[in-house]
C-alpha cells in the first residue's frame, strides 16, 4: 500500500491494488480459472510483493508445478507493477516474457517480488523473482508496451 501517483492522488489501478490486497474486490473469472488469486500483497510505486497459493492440481509431475502456471504468476506480478506506475489514461500489454526456471516450484505458498527495471514513454521492463521457502525458483524479465487508452 504506500503508493500514489505523481500528483499525490491514487490512480484507479492503485486503488484496485489496495482492494486486491484487502481482498475486497471481486475475483475476475480468468483469475479464478487460472488459480492466480492473491493471498497477500504489498506495493509501492515500481514494486510489488505478492503471495499466491498454488493448488496441487496444477502439477505436471508429483510435486512439480506446471511451468506455464509459473510464467502466469510472473506475468501477473509484472502487471501489478505497471498498475503502480501508469496514469488512468494509459494501458499496457506484455510484449516479452522471458522466464528462467532455477528449481522446481512446488504446490503451496509462493511469493513473487517484481520491480521496475527501466521505463520510457512507450515501454517498461520489469524483473520478477518467484520465491518459495525463501529460495528463488524462477526469475523473469518482462517487457510491457505502454499506450494511451482510446476514448
Amino acid at each position: 500500500m504506500d503508493g500514489s501517483s505523481r500528483s499525490g492522488a491514487l490512480t484507479a489501478r492503485q486503488k484496485m491494488l489496495d482492494e486486491i490486497a484487502a481482498r475486497t474486490v471481486p475475483i475476475p473469472a480468468f483469475v479464478r480459472r487460472l488459480s492466480l488469486q492473491v493471498v497477500a500483497m504489498e506495493w509501492r510505486e515500481g514494486f510489488v510483493r505478492v503471495n499466491f497459493a498454488i493448488p496441487e492440481d496444477l502439477c505436471v509431475e508429483p510435486g512439480v508445478v506446471f511451468g506455464g502456471h509459473v510464467s502466469s504468476i510472473h506475468d501477473q506480478a509484472a502487471g501489478f507493477v505497471m498498475y503502480t506506475l501508469l496514469q488512468d489514461d494509459m494501458m499496457f500489454a506484455t510484449t516479452r516474457l522471458d522466464v528462467r526456471y532455477q528449481a522446481p516450484t512446488r504446490p503451496g505458498d509462493v511469493c513473487a517480488e517484481a520491480e521496475l527495471d527501466s521505463m520510457s514513454e512507450r515501454s517498461a521492463d520489469v524483473r520478477v523473482s518467484l520465491l518459495q521457502g525463501g529460495s528463488v525458483t524462477s526469475e523473469s524479465f518482462v517487457s510491457e508496451a505502454i499506450i494511451r487508452a482510446q476514448r
